[in-house]
C-alpha cells in the first residue's frame, strides 16, 4: 500500500489520530497484513467481508470502456452526530462546512467525489510527460536546472523523482525528524500558495542513498515534480492539469483540491480504533498538491484510463514513457513514472493505491485484458483495496 504518510509524534498522543492524519512510517513502502478476503464468491460479498463497518466504498468496473459492473457500499457520510479524534493538525476548514454539506447517512454513488491520495501522482507524472512531449523539458533533466541551490541537484533527475529514485526524504513527515512542521506553518501563512519552505527543508536533510541506485517510495519526489509543472508550464500544477488533461477529457468531476460550491455529493473521511468510528480531520490537499492533492469520481477516473491505452491527448512516445519500469523492483513489481507495473495472475497489472486521512483508493488497469477496476473508499482503517484486486479480478474477467 502507498500511502501518504503522516508522522504525528508532537501531536497525536492516541495511536488512532495517527490513522485520522495518515500516521506511519515517513519512507519506504509498508503494507499492513491484508484481511482474510479470499472466501467470498461474489463481489457484493468480498466488498461486505473487508469493509464491515458500512464503510463507504465506490466499485466500478469496465472492460474496453464499457462500464460493466458498478455499485456503492455503505456510507459517504455517517451522519451527525459524529466525534473527531484530537486536535485539528491541519487547521483547515472541514468540508461539510465549508459547503454547507446537508448532513445524514448517505450512499455513496457513481457522482460522489472522494480523495484520490497517492493516485494523483498518476496525473503529476503525466503532466511532467506532456511538457515533455512539448519540448520545454526532459526527464533527463537535473534538479539542479529548476532548484540551482539544492544539495546533489546535479545527480538528481526528474526520471529519479519520477520513479522515487531520488533518495530524498519524505515531507509528509511532522514531529520528529525529519520534521516539516515549521514547512507546513510558513505555508499556511503564505495563503498556502509557496511551497519553496519544503524546498528549503527538504535541502537540510541528506539524502537516504546515492540518487539513481535504490527505490524509496517519497511523496518529496512528486512535490517537486508539481513546483516544476508550475515553473515550466507559468501556472499553478492544478490549472496545468484542468487546461491539458481534466479539460480535454471532460473530467468534470475532477480538481485539484475541491471545487467550487455547490459541492453535495462528497464523501467524509472516517477511521476506527477497534472502538469507536471516529470522523477523520481533513488533510490539507494544497499542501499534498503533486503526490495527492486531487479529488475524483470513478467515472472520472475511467476517462483518464482510457487516455493512457493509446495516443491521444499523449504521444506513443509519451505513453511509452509513462509505462516503462524502472530497473529496480520491489516484490509487488517496478516503478515507473506515476504507475506501479507487475503481473496478477500471468496478466500486465498497472497499478497505483494511495491513503490520506480517512480515504484509501486503488485504480487498476489490466491493458491485455482491456479491464479497469477502480475502487475508492472513505475509511482509513479498512483494508488497502489493493488487496481485494486479486479476488476481484477473476470475477471482473467472468463479466
Amino acid at each position: 500500500m502507498i500511502k501518504l504518510i503522516i508522522t504525528l509524534a508532537v501531536f497525536c498522543a492516541i495511536g488512532a489520530l495517527l490513522a485520522a492524519c495518515g500516521g506511519g512510517g515517513s519512507v519506504g513502502v509498508v503494507r499492513p497484513a491484508p484481511s482474510n478476503n479470499g472466501s467470498s464468491s461474489t463481489i457484493d460479498g468480498i466488498v461486505a467481508q473487508n469493509y464491515p463497518q458500512s464503510w463507504g466504498v465506490e466499485l466500478a468496473i469496465y472492460k474496453h470502456g464499457a462500464l460493466v459492473y458498478q455499485k456503492g457500499y455503505g456510507l459517504r457520510d455517517r451522519g451527525l452526530p459524529e466525534e473527531f479524534e484530537g486536535p485539528n493538525f491541519w487547521g483547515i476548514e472541514q468540508t461539510d462546512q465549508l459547503f454547507h454539506l446537508p448532513r445524514g447517512r448517505l450512499a455513496p454513488d457513481g457522482n460522489t467525489e472522494f480523495d484520490l491520495a497517492s493516485v494523483s501522482k498518476e496525473f503529476t507524472g503525466g503532466a511532467i510527460l506532456l511538457l515533455q512531449q512539448d519540448g520545454k523539458l526532459s526527464v533527463n533533466d537535473t534538479l539542479a536546472k529548476y532548484f540551482p541551490t539544492f544539495p546533489h541537484g546535479h545527480a538528481i533527475t526528474l526520471l529519479y523523482l519520477l520513479q522515487h529514485r531520488s533518495g530524498l526524504v519524505d515531507y509528509t513527515n511532522f514531529g520528529t525528524p525529519p520534521d516539516f512542521t515549521s514547512a507546513y506553518n510558513a505555508f499556511m501563512a503564505s495563503g498556502q500558495t509557496n511551497y519553496q519552505p519544503i524546498v528549503d527543508e527538504l535541502a537540510t536533510f541528506p539524502l537516504l542513498f546515492s540518487p539513481g541506485t535504490q527505490f524509496s517510495y517519497s511523496n518529496s519526489n512528486y512535490l517537486l515534480l508539481g513546483m516544476i509543472v508550475a515553473k515550466v508550464s507559468g501556472e499553478p500544477l492544478g490549472a496545468f492539469l484542468q487546461s491539458r488533461i481534466f479539460s480535454p477529457l471532460v473530467m468534470t468531476q475532477t480538481h485539484q483540491g475541491y471545487p467550487s460550491s455547490p459541492v453535495t455529493d462528497l464523501a467524509l473521511g472516517y477511521h476506527e480504533d477497534g472502538v469507536t468510528i471516529f470522523r477523520s480531520w481533513q488533510p490539507n490537499l494544497q499542501w499534498l498538491a503533486g503526490p495527492g492533492g486531487l479529488t475524483s469520481t470513478v467515472g472520472d477516473i475511467e476517462k483518464w484510463d482510457e487516455a493512457v491505452r493509446q495516443p491521444g491527448i499523449f504521444s506513443q512516445a509519451s505513453l511509452t514513457q509513462m509505462f516503462t519500469p524502472s530497473t529496480i523492483s520491489v516484490s509487488y513489481g517496478s516503478y515507473a513514472d506515476g504507475w506501479f507495473i507487475s503481473t496478477l495472475d500471468g496478466h500486465r497489472y498497472i497499478w497505483h493505491d494511495g491513503f490520506v486521512g480517512g480515504f484509501q483508493t486503488m485504480n487498476a488497469m489490466f491493458p491485455d485484458d482491456g479491464l479497469d477496476i477502480i475502487i475508492l473508499t472513505n475509511t482509513g482503517s479498512g483494508p488497502d483495496p489493493y488487496y481485494i484486486i486479486p479476488n476481484i479480478f477473476p470475477m471482473a474477467l467472468a463479466l
